[in-house]
């Protein structure tokens, strides 16, 4: 016998008078795979919204990790920028201390030059001054007066002839300070017989008058004592 549409009509509405044979007849009409299918279609969905989520958690991941890397590249600028200042005043203390150096070398040099300056000073005045003093005393110079080195410097040496035509030598220390102690040392060094010895070897050969002068804050004062070779 056919099955017709009106079998097929009261068939449905069989079925959904009991829900009981719905399941029976989809189990006899679907394999089980297929009948798996929604709870693969969940898990599928689970996992798509776990991928999802992993994702976004990778992703606020990489968005810290480029922060954190700009600021270390921000740092390193800063660090950049820092030893780059720190060479630049390096630099400029460089300059400076070569500044302060060639300052100190003029200082040095105007010193020296103001110590030359002032040396020659005395020793001329003090030429001056000598001259003058034995010359009102009637002694008569003989040759020009000159400087000796000998192991220690003497300041002005002078040949001269006194009123009775006997030569002698006058010897001068000059300073822009003198002592008691310094005159008294000058007097022991010309008495002594090595001295007198150089003294004899450049052609100084006394007797000698021994004079001291003294430039400072009072008048120049002189010290004078007479001294026979080899005395």
């Amino acid at each position: 016998m056919a099955f017709t549409v009106n079998d097929f009509s009261d068939l449905l509405r069989l079925l959904a008078e009991h829900p009981r044979w719905q399941t029976e007849l989809r189990n006899l009409l679907l394999h089980d795979d297929f009948l798996a299918l929604p709870q693969i279609v969940r898990e599928l969905a689970d996992a798509q919204r776990r991928t999802e989520q992993r994702v976004e958690e990778l992703a606020e991941a990489q968005r810290r990790t480029e922060q954190r890397v700009e600021e270390l590249a921000d740092a390193q600028r800063r660090t950049e920028q820092r030893v780059e200042e720190l060479a630049d005043a390096q630099r400029r203390t460089e300059q400076r201390v070569e500044e302060l150096a060639q300052a100190q070398r003029a200082l040095g040099q105007a010193f020296g030059q103001l110590q030359n300056s002032f040396g020659a000073t005395v020793e001329e005045e003090a030429e001056s001054v000598l001259q003058w003093v034995l010359e009102g005393k009637g002694y008569r110079l003989l040759q020009e007066p000159f400087t000796l080195a000998l192991n220690g410097e003497v300041d002005v040496v002078m040949e001269l002839q006194d009123a009775a035509g006997s030569n002698l030598w006058a010897v001068l220390e000059a300073k822009a300070r003198l002592s008691r102690r310094q005159v008294m040392g000058w007097a022991q060094q010309i008495r002594s017989s090595g001295w007198q010895q150089r003294l004899t070897a450049q052609g100084v050969t006394g007797p000698y008058l021994v004079y001291t002068l003294a430039f400072g804050s009072i008048p120049a004062r002189f010290r004078k004592q007479r001294i026979k070779a080899s005395d």
